[in-house]
């Protein structure tokens, strides 16, 4: 048995930007059958070239087709692949797909079952439904940089895009799969990412004008108290620590002979001592192999660079590393299903590669198997 409870799932892929396109790619990885309609020229405003990552990473394992959805041939080519899925993902602007004829309600008078995601910057209705935007203008807009600090910074991942967008909207379709089951019918699933990107200040909003225990909590999770910050040391390196529990800062305290510290866990005027003690001595004085601090017996852990990620034994025991084609790495799927992990596809198809496949499929001259017998594990 394979680790892919979602074979045989049927996906129809419009959604050309990250958080639709890693939605559906991660539906791959869980044995889902995607069809990924690509639109005719370039594949993204940077030009960038076929074999580039940021196409490996989400276009892997997918089935590509390029249609023009200007035209009437191709409208109706889509419309034969809504009737084959169970699933479509679109990220167009609002109002496009009703304007394409391939609304919410002309799909499903052709397949009730269907369930269709719509991801979109502001959602389907509201006073911003026409604006454009990308990750950090939602986040921005959401609150979510402005706590950190002066001046604000941006995060090496995508927040509103990935955790505003991708992972709500699988948690939506499966969901809305798992109603379809009891009603036999599909649903619309309107999802901005501002909404997922305002989702995420879970505690940044209800504790932002609450008692001063409610502020000093929202110190907390800021690093804003020594107990659970960022520290340089000496080699310019730098180390996170997380003591929040007792039992963790003593451990800390005791490990660099700091008895006096053991009730300042969450005292602001402590952090300059704290600093000054960790700029004293490198890294490897710290966490190193016979380092000051245990990583066994205290929340502290070093601030790594991907290379030093991708040389950890323990992450390629763990198996959650993958190779594309083209000697790209990714990372797996983070959970195991009865111990193992869903497979990574490699193949990063090229545009339209399936297109004379498919357009045979829907003509009656082959069969949507055949299409992806190669995937069959």
């Amino acid at each position: 048995m394979t680790a892919q409870p979602l074979a045989g799932l049927r996906v129809l892929d419009l959604a050309p930007y990250l958080p639709g396109a890693l939605l559906t790619q991660w539906l791959v990885q869980l044995g889902a059958r995607v069809i990924m309609v690509e639109r005719p020229g370039r594949r993204h405003f940077l030009d960038l070239p076929p074999e580039h990552p940021y196409y490996s990473a989400l276009r892997r394992g997918k089935k590509s087709i390029v249609l023009d959805l200007k035209t009437e041939a191709d409208r109706e080519l889509a419309r034969n692949l809504l009737a084959w899925a169970d699933v479509l993902v679109e990220g167009f602007r609002p109002g496009v797909m009703e304007r394409l004829g391939l609304g919410p309600e002309q799909a499903r008078a052709i397949n009730p079952r269907l369930v269709y995601l719509r991801l979109s910057g502001f959602g389907q209705q509201g006073p911003h439904r026409e604006r454009p935007g990308h990750d950090h203008t939602y986040t921005a807009l959401a609150g979510l940089l402005a706590p950190f600090g002066e001046p604000p910074h941006l995060p090496a991942v995508q927040i509103a895009d990935v955790g505003g967008g991708t992972l709500p909207g699988l948690v939506a379709l499966l969901a809305a799969l798992w109603q379809r089951e009891r009603t036999g019918r599909g649903q619309c699933i309107d999802l901005a990412l501002f909404d997922g990107a305002l989702a995420w200040t879970y505690f940044l909003l209800p504790m932002h004008r609450q008692t001063p225990a409610d502020r000093r909590w929202l110190q907390v999770f800021l690093g804003q108290v020594p107990a659970y910050r960022l520290y340089e040391t000496q080699d310019g390196r730098w180390l996170a620590l997380a003591a929040l529990e007792p039992h963790f800062w003593d451990a800390f305290c005791t490990a660099v002979a700091r008895p006096q510290w053991r009730d300042r866990a969450f005292d602001p005027e402590l952090i300059p001592e704290v600093e000054a003690l960790f700029r004293s001595q490198p890294l490897a004085h710290w966490l190193g192999e016979h380092g000051v601090l245990d990583p066994r017996r205290m929340s502290v852990a070093p601030v790594r660079s991907l290379d030093e990620v991708l040389a950890d034994d323990a992450v390629r025991q763990r198996d959650m590393l993958a190779e594309d084609e083209f000697g790209y790495t990714h990372p797996r799927l983070p959970m195991r299903f009865d111990g193992q992990r869903p497979p990574a596809p490699p193949h990063v198809p090229r545009p339209d590669e399936h297109g004379p496949a498919i357009r045979a499929w829907l003509a009656g001259q082959s069969t949507a198997d055949a299409l992806f017998a190669e995937d069959t594990p």
